[in-house]
């Protein structure tokens, strides 16, 4: 019964977890080796704004243990600018084992500076 408990567990938890139904693209790479994803099959127009999930997989672990992290982003394609919605932190790469989630609804507005992977990505969810 206890191996039954275990596989469910195991089935249920590789079956609804944080990245196991996003379908990540790799799109860039930083000059850090940082290596960033797009959910295309995710990304939605609405009311002038587009809304898409990045993925970021560092290549070196931050002071706070985070390997990974995965942005739910609006972005205002006509200012060329962007704000983080909901960000959340893992341990593992690929977007696995969550540390913390943040709701950053209030932040500010951000403008990608030129030649940034930001820059980078808003451009490339605005041609979509």
């Amino acid at each position: 019964m206890k191996s039954l408990l275990t596989i469910f567990t195991l089935v249920f938890s590789v079956m609804f977890s944080s990245n196991s139904f996003a379908e990540w693209t790799e799109v860039t790479e930083s000059v850090y080796g940082d290596t960033f994803y797009l959910d295309f099959e995710r990304i939605r127009k609405h009311d002038g704004y587009v809304y898409y999930w990045v993925l970021s997989d560092y290549k070196i672990r931050s002071e706070q243990g985070t390997a990974s992290t995965i942005d739910y982003n609006r972005g205002d394609c006509k200012l060329f600018r962007k704000k983080n919605l909901n960000q959340r932190l893992f341990k593992g790469q690929m977007g696995q084992n969550l540390l913390a989630a943040i709701n950053e609804e209030d932040k500010d507005w951000t403008y990608p500076p030129p030649n940034s992977v930001n820059e980078f990505l808003l451009k490339t969810v605005c041609s979509r």
